[in-house]
């Protein structure tokens, strides 16, 4: 009885350790969504886009999105100056979205920027891009 208490015991600890640790699907919920119009986002800037789990920057080739869904394990990352940091475990990425520091091993994910028929940016996050893809305004 004894073994059997403890391995029933040491079985529900490891199932909660396991669901603790382990990935963090994101809830199922919209991948498209319209934002400003480009001119509104300034060369040099990064604007947080909180319902898509992304940030839009601009430099003199265009706009870009990167992913804030930290490869890791799924939690949000944060701005942090120049770089971003995962408040999950720690992972530290540049400001291209490159790894500076793990425990994540794959750069953040770049995202599909397109315009809509109105002329406003649309940020689709369930298209990956390359890294150097760029929406041209």
């Amino acid at each position: 009885m004894l073994k059997l208490s403890l391995g029933l015991s040491s079985a529900l600890s490891l199932f909660g350790l396991v669901k603790f640790l382990g990935y963090q699907s994101a809830p199922i919920q919209a991948v498209r969504f319209t934002l400003k119009p480009p001119a509104e986002y300034a060369e040099g800037s990064v604007t947080g886009v909180p319902e898509a789990r992304a940030y839009i920057m601009r430099d003199a080739k265009g706009l870009y999105a990167i992913s804030a869904i930290c490869t890791h394990l799924g939690c949000t990352v944060n701005k942090a100056g120049e770089n971003y940091e995962c408040p999950c475990h720690g992972s530290k990425f540049n400001g291209g979205g490159y790894v500076l520091k793990g425990p994540a091993t794959a750069p953040l994910d770049r995202v599909e920027l397109s315009l809509s028929g109105d002329g406003k940016v649309v940020i689709d996050t369930s298209k990956k891009v390359a890294a150097d893809a760029r929406l041209v305004v």
